[in-house]
């Protein structure tokens, strides 16, 4: 593998990308004439013409957004959904969840028209329409930024509601011909996805950092009226008390959980030693790698989590980890897609049921888009940043 761009700096370059991706972009444009260039083949002691395309980027989620030019933030941040991402401004918590996943339902499909969890009302949306690169580079061809942070350098304005723009340029790669041909141009990285996955759920069930279940969280449910018995009771004394939830890993469970971790021995190679990524005094996981969060979630958390946690909390995680396990392997059955699609669908519709709003960031919500990508690009080990995050050790 080659480095084609190194830049250097204490600042990351923002928008500004595009000017060192010049160069690339102006080889790639040769690449892809008739003529390609001509190159010597060492095997068969003679020349050939090289011809090559750019197929698709991998990049972690800030990166994603500098490359596309889409705001990965607010709301409008999905890169699948695009304007009709289904987005809810916490107050409490201060920042943007991504939920209503019931739409991604089959149209008949019973938990459609339960309301009970929901505000009570049935979801009769069909699912986002899929956008082909022609769609996406008429939103965004008339979206002009000048480069730089200096005098003459423009933004582009807030839309009508003042809401941040859902694109910030039209990115360099657009002067690809091809570019607006390709189904999917920049691929979700499940590395980081898994990551910010584990982590966020191990913060809610307390084992991670500092617990996730807070009171703006449990304020946040009164705000969005939904879950009465988890609303927090302000007492006499001017405190709050915050009832557990299903999702509450009570002291002999934590024990139960993390003893089964300690005690677990894989070959040598496979992963970190779990060991010492657990503290054991605080029934606590202490810095956990991406990798780390890998095993756990496609290994180990379904083992650890037996006989713990109620019925419907248990089993949705563990769908869940089946869920990244089976996408995880180097091969995958076509034939299958559309169980995984459903499957990972019901698992956050089972996660809007037990855990509040401020769970669902948009790392959570990019799980139900996984399965398209991969029905396009092929298995998620050909599209995730594992391999060149090693490379750059």
């Amino acid at each position: 593998m080659m480095i084609p761009v190194l830049i250097q700096g204490p600042k990351q370059l923002g928008n500004d990308i595009d000017v060192y991706l010049r160069p690339l972009v102006d080889e790639l444009l040769l690449l892809w004439k008739e003529e390609g260039v001509c190159v010597w083949d060492e095997y068969k002691q003679e020349n050939f013409d090289l011809r090559a395309l750019l197929f698709v980027t991998i990049n972690d989620w800030p990166a994603l957004s500098n490359l596309s030019g889409q705001s990965n933030k607010g709301y409008q941040a999905c890169t699948h959904c695009l304007e009709e991402t289904d987005s809810l401004y916490l107050k409490n918590c201060r920042k943007v969840v991504y939920m209503g996943h019931r739409r991604f339902l089959p149209l008949n499909h019973p938990l459609r028209r339960k309301g009970k969890h929901f505000k009570g009302e049935p979801e009769t949306r069909a699912k986002p329409i899929f956008r082909n690169g022609k769609r996406v580079f008429s939103m965004v061809k008339d979206v002009h930024v000048v480069f730089g942070k200096g005098r003459g350098s423009k933004q582009v304005p807030n839309d009508e509601n003042g809401h941040a723009p859902m694109w910030k340029k039209k990115s360099i790669l657009w002067e690809l011909p091809y570019w607006d041909v390709l189904e999917v141009r920049n691929a979700i990285d499940v590395m980081h996805l898994t990551k910010n996955l584990c982590v966020n759920l191990l913060g809610f069930l307390g084992t991670y950092g500092q617990s996730k279940d807070t009171l703006e969280a449990r304020r946040d449910l009164k705000e969005t009226k939904q879950r009465e018995d988890l609303r927090p009771e302000k007492r006499e004394n001017g405190q709050h008390y915050l009832r557990p939830a299903s999702y509450t890993l009570s002291k002999e469970e934590k024990e139960s959980m993390f003893d089964c971790l300690n005690s677990m021995k894989v070959p040598s190679g496979y992963s970190s030693n779990m060991q010492g990524r657990i503290n054991m005094k605080e029934k606590k996981f202490t810095n956990l790698k991406s990798h780390d969060c890998h095993v756990l979630m496609t290994q180990l958390l379904p083992v650890a989590l037996r006989g713990i946690l109620p019925e419907n909390v248990r089993l949705a995680v563990v769908k869940l980890c089946a869920f990244l396990n089976e996408i995880s392997q180097k091969a995958i059955d076509p034939n299958k897609l559309t169980r995984l699609q459903n499957d990972v669908v019901q698992c956050l519709v089972s996660f809007e049921m037990v855990f509040p709003p401020s769970f669902f960031n948009i790392m959570t919500h990019l799980l139900v888009h996984i399965v398209k990508e991969i029905n396009i690009l092929g298995p998620v080990f050909l599209h995730n940043m594992f391999p060149f995050e090693r490379y750059m050790a």
